[in-house]
C-alpha cells in the first residue's frame, strides 16, 4: 500500500510531481514510492501538452481518472484471461476424460 493509513505510517520519501514536491508516507521502499510518482508526473506532463491544459488540478484528475482507468481495463483483461486458461484446462480436461475412458472400453473389451 502506497499511502498509509493507522498508526504504522512506513517511511517518508519526497517526490516531486508536476514541478511540487510532496512528502509521502508509504510502507513501500522509496525506490517504489519514487515510481509511482514518475508516472503520475510523467502522465500528467503528457496530459498536459496534449490537451493544452495549464491547471494542475485539472490535469491531476485527468491523471487520475486515465491512470485508474487502465489499471481497471487491465485487471478486466487479467480477469478474462484467467476464464479463458479456466475453460482451456476445463475442455482439455474433458478430452483426456473421454481420451481415457475410450482407450480403456476397448482393452477392456479384447
Amino acid at each position: 500500500m502506497l499511502l498509509t493509513d493507522g498508526l504504522d505510517r512506513g517511511e517518508t520519501t519526497f517526490v516531486t510531481i508536476y514541478g511540487r514536491q510532496y512528502p509521502v508516507q508509504s510502507r513501500e521502499s522509496p525506490e517504489h514510492t519514487q515510481r509511482v510518482a514518475e508516472l503520475v508526473d510523467r502522465r500528467m506532463k503528457e496530459i498536459a501538452s496534449r490537451q493544452k491544459l495549464a491547471e494542475p488540478t485539472k490535469i491531476a484528475i485527468i491523471a487520475a481518472l486515465d491512470i485508474a482507468d487502465r489499471l481497471l481495463k487491465y485487471r478486466k483483461g487479467r480477469e478474462s484471461a484467467g476464464r479463458q486458461a479456466e475453460q482451456a484446462a476445463a475442455r482439455l480436461t474433458m478430452m483426456l476424460d473421454h481420451g481415457d475412458g475410450g482407450a480403456r472400453e476397448a482393452s477392456e473389451s479384447d
